[in-house]
């Protein structure tokens, strides 16, 4: 949990948050903080608390990582921040990201392909690229490319496995889509890395990581348009 709306809700209630540390620092008085890549939430933890921290203090031993946290929510001076207070409440996640398994899509028919949880690219976009073409340009970071450009964590298996993962928890959870047109978007959260925000504006940010999968289908149908790490 990141989005900044959840958090206001929050206050006061204990929470996890993930994401990528994107810069930290320490105070005169001895706090250390955390800030995550992309959003204005900073964990912060008092000098007693960073003490307890024996192999090194938090600002210096997460510097660029990424990181689980598990404490209160606070508002301080207007914004969002949360208390770490002890050292088994972060843990480094890049060390857990699952192993990739191996995706076989099935041919269907001509630009047809059906992946295990019932998705289907089919047909071509409007540049003439198949709709597998289409995604698995997500599954490599491109950093010449304008504006961002989320890119999913191991190549092409590692997309169509983190696609398939976000479908399977959309049908189970009945995740309402935002609906424009003829075609319908979900957003969901994965418990996990997925990928990083490339592109010439994932670079200017320090490629920071990304936690969710966007897929946008053909309404009523599962029929992808597009897809890719946000």
């Amino acid at each position: 949990m990141t989005d900044l709306e959840t958090l206001r809700r929050n206050v006061g209630k204990t929470v996890t948050v993930y994401g990528q540390v994107s810069r930290t620092g320490k105070s005169s008085s001895g706090i250390n903080f955390l800030n995550f890549a992309n959003t204005e939430l900073t964990i912060v933890c008092l000098k007693d608390d960073a003490a307890k921290f024996k192999d090194g203090q938090p600002a210096d031993k997460y510097r660029d990582a990424e990181i689980e946290v598990t404490g209160e929510v606070e508002r301080f001076r207007g914004k969002l921040q949360v208390a770490l207070t002890a050292p088994e409440h972060i843990r480094r996640i890049e060390a857990d990201q699952p192993d990739v398994p191996s995706i076989e899509l099935k041919q269907v028919g001509k630009d047809h392909w059906r992946s295990p949880a019932g998705l289907n690219y089919k047909g071509r976009d409007p540049d003439g690229r198949s709709r597998l073409e289409h995604v698995l340009r997500h599954a490599k970071d491109d950093p010449r490319r304008d504006g961002p450009h989320g890119v999913f964590d191991g190549g092409r298996d590692g997309a169509l496995a983190a696609i398939d993962q976000a479908w399977q928890q959309i049908q189970k959870q009945r995740v309402r889509p935002d609906v424009e047109g003829s075609r319908a978007a979900y957003t969901v959260r994965l418990n996990r890395k997925v990928g990083y925000l490339g592109g010439r504006t994932g670079a200017s940010r320090r490629n920071p990581a990304l936690y969710r999968v966007l897929i946008v289908v053909e309404r009523d149908t599962s029929n992808v348009v597009t897809a890719y790490p946000k």
